[in-house]
């Protein structure tokens, strides 16, 4: 973390408020390649896209400016946002030809800017939260558009970590007061406004309570989600966390619980919501060798089309692998390439970001094999939690293999590559689109690249 005087041209504090600011943040390079995404070669479907491979990188600061010691304005600025190299090379008009130049004469890249884009700048930098805090007798308040963060992460997931693509946000103001290891959160938050003439906005009020020690930890997290003063929509969710420190293991369990009724706004009415998500983990450390279990749950609809709602989706950010439940499979090649498509056919996609009605194991080993380099070794295997009807012949996901490598020579800076190597299932290998056709049984080879900077 970086110390300096307040000097920035991003926030204007008071000269008699002036204090510090303190800098967190990172860069983060990121190179993936795949082969095929499609599960399938032209010999199987003759749509089948063959290998992929691109690079994305983004920029984050996160600065502290304190007004007071007590008193503090946070902020999140995500720069080139998974931007693409090369995604915006730097082509011109020739006013002396009126032709465009060619890619060949280029000057690399420039930042991204179409006229007839209004918000093309957040493809540049995007201000992605700002908020205030100040600490009060009863707590620390808080007000703004903040991250949201529980337990081990499946439902709630601040999206901090450097791999992390996504977060959760909210427009809210909490209250956190903590008595000796007790700690108790409550919120407000506002998910939509809506029309400012029409009762129609969708609230989220928060009451959390965790006991929390360093060996050990049990919270509960309720939320309660209306629109229209529980008239048109009103849920409940509640997700119960713990973890506990026994020697060399550690375990950690969460369980998610959602109930709801109401009119949905994509046109749905009356619908019925309950659906459940679980996940416990449990890690062994013993010298330079590490074992860890995760067990996952994600219950499921039998049938997709009635009113009631069963289907439970992990958080976006949970990633065991870097291809099922990470990149949408199966993906195939569009009869015409455009910027619309992105030279992508996703109409027979069967699983995309997120797991969901799913049941799952994912066993791991690795060993530090010096100070500055790991390694270790994932099996993730999946099948559907509750197939509907048409999917009961054939509900398996598959099977993933990862190998990951990690380098890290100083603390601010790794490497960590993986591999990996998907075994598709039923769920897959038997599925024939009516428009695309089938044939999607092939392994998928894949890797992934990070590079990443932090302060």
């Amino acid at each position: 973390m970086l110390s300096a005087p307040l000097l920035t041209l991003l926030v204007a504090v008071a000269p008699s408020f002036a204090g510090e600011v303190d800098w967190e943040g990172h860069y983060r390079g990121r190179g993936l390649v795949f082969n095929s995404l499609s599960l399938a070669d032209e010999a199987d479907n003759a749509s089948a896209e063959g290998a992929s491979a691109w690079t994305d990188h983004r920029l984050r600061l996160q600065p502290t400016f304190w007004a007071h010691s007590k008193v503090s304005i946070h902020a999140q600025l995500d720069m080139l946002p998974l931007g693409e190299w090369g995604d915006t090379p730097n082509t011109y008009t020739d006013t002396w030809t009126d032709s465009a130049v060619p890619l060949a004469f280029t000057d690399g890249v420039a930042p991204y800017d179409d006229e007839a884009d209004g918000g093309s700048y957040l493809r540049n930098v995007s201000l992605t939260r700002a908020w205030g805090e100040v600490y009060t007798p009863i707590g620390k308040l808080s007000a703004g558009r903040m991250p949201l963060d529980w337990g081990a992460q499946i439902m709630l997931n601040d999206g901090l970590d450097p791999e992390d693509e996504f977060g959760d946000t909210g427009d809210r103001v909490q209250l956190q007061s903590k008595v000796g290891p007790i700690y108790l959160l409550t919120g407000l938050e506002t998910v939509s406004e809506g029309f400012k003439s029409v009762s129609d906005d969708m609230h989220i009020a928060d009451v959390a309570l965790a006991y929390r020690r360093e060996t050990v930890g049990l919270g509960l997290y309720n939320r309660v989600r209306f629109q229209d003063f529980g008239e048109t929509y009103l849920g409940y969710t509640g997700d119960l966390w713990g973890f506990a420190e026994l020697g060399y293991a550690t375990i950690e369990a969460e369980v998610v619980g959602v109930l709801g009724r109401g009119d949905l706004d994509t046109g749905a009415n009356d619908v019925r919501v309950s659906a459940i998500g679980a996940m416990v983990a449990a890690t062994v450390e013993r010298d330079r060798l590490y074992g860890a279990l995760e067990l996952g749950y994600a219950s499921g609809d039998q049938d997709p089309n009635d009113s009631e709602l069963h289907t439970f989706a992990f958080d976006r950010d949970h990633n065991p692998t870097i291809m099922l439940f990470e990149e949408p499979m199966p993906t195939l090649e569009p009869a015409v390439l455009n910027d619309s498509n992105g030279g992508r056919e996703l109409g027979a996609v069967r699983t995309g970001e997120g797991i969901s009605n799913a049941m799952y194991l994912n066993p791991k080993v690795g060993y530090l094999l010096t100070d500055e380099v790991s390694g270790d070794l994932s099996v993730f295997a999946a099948r559907m939690a509750r197939p509907s009807s048409v999917e009961e012949s054939r509900p398996n996901y598959g099977v993933e293999l990862d190998v990951n490598l990690r380098y890290q020579p100083v603390e601010n800076f790794y490497l960590k590559g993986t591999g990996a190597l998907f075994l598709p299932g039923s769920y897959f290998s038997q599925y024939e689109s009516a428009e695309l056709g089938g044939g999607f049984g092939n392994p998928a080879v894949g890797g992934r690249l990070y590079g990443t900077f932090t302060f």
